[in-house]
């Protein structure tokens, strides 16, 4: 049986760990995204490839890969028993830089060509108006004696023959060089769409297999990106025929890697790899000033410290030869024949362009493994036009999931019986069937899993606070659904009821679901009583309440109603509250709560009343 063969590369800028001298041209490979593990923040890439291998060495160039992956976490493996990874190094290109310049000169070359073009026209439109000055200032070639009338009629036939043919002549250079104009608007257009749109940077990676002899192998390939999310929420159907509550989980996942997630499986993560595993470190708290001294909190691992920025230098006719791009005192390049320049460079530094004749211009070196950094110089002012843009993702859940356990009896002695056990509640799940993600940084819903679980319906009401009678659906045993903090769309008999919310790190072990407001059960809480009354030396004070609630089923068919109230609760020694009638409630001493278990039938009305006293010394206050 075939193994899989697993390694691990640290990699910072175009770091070689093998080298690769004396190898054939690399051999491209034509890698597809098979699979994607989405994180709270960031997501996990697997793509495969079909590899011819020689025998000895083979290198391998997987192109076309984000250039917003991380490095540090890229992985190859390769299946094949007799084929082995030798080395592999990384980094970062524009993939049809030769194709965009050769469209681009083509352009250019056809923009010249309109000028010329649009230049003769004007000037032949000049020559045009000369004459027809000419002709208009010719009305004193009669001289004193004039002509006679035939004459003169055939001299205005003639001037009025020329004025037309040149009136209609410069229509004609005008239509040509607004259609020119036009063209050479559209061509400016295209060219800053290559320059700006098409010179995405795409990173690579060359791989150097070992093989005995000639072979075919899989190749796999992951890698980490950071520009994606997930978020949970769930889809709460209940139907009235239906006793089992329907709950499908869905999720919120978006991306912005840049590239295409097409027909992929996608598996989604409790975890964050984007938080360090690194325990922080208590340090030493100092007064009065405050301060913490050796103290280490999380923080990320620190990430590539260069950025390879890449572009296009050009004037308003074409690109620049050989225009100056520096950073620092050491490192600096100059453009090639299309304009074209490269540069690895410390992050955040400032690149500086220059061309003589022109205004420099300097731009700070950001972004992730690469940047495109265009740049417009100009006599007055010259520009650099970025096309990057960061898009920032919500860590959307807070991960708890994780937690230690005493090791297993059944592990060998010795040091390994000493290392506990991680027990990682519900990891993943993985999303059915293959999904599509477009790459623009928006929501797109995904289905999870859809279960049928055992509920209990009731209605509950608080008539201190509200007026209405509450639909809630009672799940027991909610723990086991392994089930993430998230909103709740609730339907009723396919009618949306608004929203909830599933809180999954409470304690509890039933989760209740408010459905929604029923309109045909009516509570109403009213004031029957309050007295007060103060002894003959005021030294305390004396309330009574007592109140009434009136509950009615106004439907059809009977229905269990749950009522809840409270009488106060003192934490003060000088405060006696005393619960003087509960009204036949199930009573809770320790929070105050009366609650009332309700079987209604139809259009029938229940009265409930409850009443209590509070005496208090030397003070005065309201009782609810």
């Amino acid at each position: 049986m075939r193994q899989m063969k697993i390694y691990a590369f640290l990699l910072v800028g175009a770091l070689s760990l093998h080298a690769f001298t004396g190898v054939a041209a690399p051999t491209e490979a034509d890698s597809k995204i098979k699979e994607v593990m989405v994180y709270a923040t960031g997501a996990m890439v697997k793509r495969t490839a079909n590899v011819n291998v020689k025998g000895g060495i083979t290198e391998v160039k997987v192109p076309l890969l984000t250039s917003l992956l991380d490095q540090n976490s890229l992985q190859v493996g390769v299946k094949g028993g007799s084929v082995s990874l030798a080395g592999i190094k990384y980094g970062v290109e524009v993939p049809n830089r030769k194709q965009i310049g050769r469209e681009v000169e083509a352009l250019t070359k056809r923009s010249a060509a309109l000028r010329d073009s649009i230049d003769i026209l004007m000037s032949k439109c000049g020559v045009l108006d000369k004459e027809r000055e000419l002709i208009m200032q010719s009305n004193n070639i009669g001289g004193e004696n004039g002509f006679t009338a035939p004459t003169l009629q055939g001299i205005a036939s003639y001037v009025r023959k020329d004025l037309n043919e040149i009136v209609s002549m410069q229509y004609k250079y005008q239509q040509r060089i607004s259609k020119y104009q036009d063209e050479l608007t559209l061509n400016d257009q295209k060219v800053n769409l290559f320059y700006d749109k098409q010179m995405e940077p795409m990173s690579f990676v060359l791989i150097s297999f070992e093989a005995p002899y000639a072979t075919n192998c899989e190749l796999e390939l992951s890698y980490f990106v950071q520009n994606a999310s997930w978020m949970p929420f769930y889809e709460a159907r209940i139907n009235r025929s239906d006793t089992k509550l329907h709950l499908v989980q869905k999720a919120y996942v978006s991306q912005a890697s840049k590239e295409k997630w097409s027909n992929v499986n996608l598996v989604l993560s409790q975890n964050d790899p984007a938080v360090t595993n690194e325990k922080p470190e208590l340090g030493k708290y100092i007064l009065p000033s405050c301060q913490y001294i050796g103290q280490t909190t999380h923080t990320n691992v620190e990430d590539n410290p260069y950025v390879k920025v890449m572009g296009v230098v050009r004037d308003r006719k074409g690109p620049l030869k050989d225009a100056l791009v520096t950073c620092g005192e050491d490192r600096k390049t100059e453009t090639d024949a299309n304009g074209y320049y490269e540069l690895l460079v410390p992050k955040n530094s400032p690149v500086v362009y220059s061309y003589s004749g022109y205004s420099p211009v300097s731009s700070n070196a950001n972004g992730k493994n690469a940047t495109i950094k265009n740049v417009r110089m100009e006599s007055g002012h010259s520009t650099v036009l970025e096309n990057m843009k960061v898009q920032q993702f919500l860590n959307y859940i807070e991960q708890e999931r994780i937690k230690s356990v005493p090791p297993s009896s059944s592990l060998n002695s010795g040091l390994e019986s000493n290392i506990p056990q991680m027990i990682i509640r519900n990891v993943t799940d993985k999303v059915p069937g293959k999904n599509s993600i477009p790459d623009d940084g928006a929501d797109h819903e995904v289905m999870v899993k859809d279960i049928l679980v055992d509920a209990e319906y009731n209605y509950f009401a608080v008539p201190k606070l509200s007026k209405d009678v509450y639909l809630v659906a009672s799940i027991p045993n909610w723990k086991n659904l392994d089930l993430l903090d998230g909103n709740v769309k609730l339907y009723l008999n396919n009618m949306f009821m608004g929203e909830s919310f599933i809180n999954a790190r409470q304690t509890e072990d039933t989760l209740n679901l408010s459905i929604g407001k029923d309109k045909d059960l009516a509570v109403d809480r009213k004031d029957m009583k309050t007295y007060s009354s103060k002894n003959l030396i005021k030294t305390s004070d004396k309330v009574e309440r007592e109140w009434m609630i009136t509950v009615k089923n106004n439907k059809s068919e009977s229905v269990k109603i749950t009522v809840e109230d409270q009488y106060p609760i003192s934490t003060d020694e000088d405060v006696k509250v005393v619960l003087i009638d509960s009204g036949g409630a199930e009573v809770d001493e320790t929070e105050g709560k009366l609650i009332w278990k309700l079987d209604l039938k139809p259009m029938e009305k229940k009265v409930l009343k409850f009443s209590y006293s509070v005496k208090s010394k030397y003070r005065t206050f309201s009782v609810d």
